[in-house]
């Protein structure tokens, strides 16, 4: 090598060593701190609990695929004004409306950018249709992982009801989902997919469940199974998201879709005493429609319940049925109501009666006084407290 090559060469040399330590000096952006799943709950960056009070958005990137920005930061907008802190969202789909994966990566980015704006979450579904669009699911796994890595806001579903006859077979099995959940970075919260049709499905940092849509119970079947899922935080360790609930419609279709306002206010009083996360369901939602008509007075009833409740009520206690051993309610007229629920947080407790139809003539345990009750059309929210003498 001549003399001027060298030269070369080690000014080459040394101006890479000099950027690299100027870039070791150079403060760099903390990284984002999601959130973390706790035995429980989630909990924030800075160790407060986190409500997951979502809502189904489905449509929010095929929106911004196709240029639709401004409907979409209208709906994040709504959702924001409305107390939600979760969108849930396709990031790609075949049937309900045609986003490919390829445009549902692109557009992902800014959604994450809009909505966190607003203080929302996003919960990013990765993988649905599979079984009619073929497509590579481990490099989109592995797209989407490394965007929700850079966005503190991001969460991460791999597959929407992985069992479901519109998903590849390979899905079916918890090995596959487990292998495509490792692909996102281990900062990200993760849930492999809703787990009703095979608990070995609840793996990750956190679980989903679609409880049953049962009309049973003249149309209060799907709000009792709810109670279901105290058991199941404290078999998988983990916090539980009822996903996928029955969702909201202008019309009654009896194990797809309910009308009653009631129904969603019980439903969201029990998901709460349950320890459960929880997201609004509804049609309109399909499409990340703003909800209107019955749909929306649905929505208002689901959501005003969660101001009722403490808003740490997650945190301690646990579900319990009238009745059952540690329970402060003893009995109740089971004429009146359907069910009574509690959690006891200190020596205060929340009871939830359902269905109500009459006087529930709540009996209460030795040393339980009620002191509140809140008649809420056919759900009566009671509460009441222990003496500590």
């Amino acid at each position: 090598m001549r003399g001027p090559a060298i030269a070369a060469a080690l000014l080459l040399v040394c101006g890479g060593l000099a950027g690299s330590i100027r870039t070791s000096l150079t403060p760099q952006p903390p990284a984002p701190r999601h959130l973390v799943p706790s035995p429980t709950i989630f909990l924030k960056a800075d160790g407060r609990p986190f409500q997951w009070r979502g809502i189904t958005a489905f449509g929010l990137l095929a929106d911004i695929a196709r240029g639709r920005d401004v409907s979409a930061r209208q709906y994040l907008a709504w959702a924001a004004s409305r107390g939600l802190t979760v969108v849930r969202v396709l990031a790609t789909a075949k049937h309900l409306f045609d986003l490919t994966p390829e445009d549902g990566i692109r557009a992902l980015p800014k959604l994450l950018e809009m909505a966190a704006a607003l203080g929302l979450h996003v919960e990013v579904v990765a993988l649905a249709d599979t079984a009619d669009r073929p497509m590579d699911e481990a490099a989109h796994v592995r797209a989407i992982g490394a965007i929700a890595m850079k966005h503190a806001n991001a969460i991460v579903e791999i597959a929407n009801e992985p069992a479901h006859p519109t998903q590849n077979r390979r899905l079916h099995d918890a090995r596959e989902l487990k292998r495509l959940a490792s692909l996102v970075p281990g900062v990200v919260p993760v849930a492999w997919g809703s787990a009703e049709a095979d608990p070995a499905f609840a793996g990750g940092g956190y679980a989903t469940m679609h409880f049953p849509r049962s009309s049973g119970s003249e149309g209060w079947g799907h709000v009792l199974a709810l109670a279901r899922g105290a058991a199941l935080i404290e078999d998988w360790r983990k916090p539980v998201v009822s996903d996928e609930p029955i969702g909201a419609g202008e019309a009654f279709i009896a194990g797809r879709r309910d009308n009653d306002p009631a129904r969603f206010r019980a439903a969201a009083l029990l998901t709460r005493l349950a320890g459960l996360g929880s997201t609004f369901h509804y049609e309109g939602g399909l499409q990340g429609r703003v909800p209107s008509g019955r749909e929306l007075e649905c929505f208002d009833a689901w959501n005003e319940s969660w101001t009722l409740l403490p808003d740490d009520i997650e945190r301690s206690g646990t579900l319990r049925s009238a009745g059952a051993p540690g329970a402060a309610v003893r009995a109740f007229s089971t004429r009146a109501a359907r069910a009574v629920f509690e959690r006891q947080q200190g020596n205060a407790v929340w009871a939830l009666a359902i269905d109500v139809r009459g006087e529930p003539a709540i009996q209460w345990g030795t040393g339980w006084k009620q002191v509140e009750v809140r008649r809420l059309d056919r759900v009566w929210l009671v509460t009441a407290r222990r003496s500590t003498k």
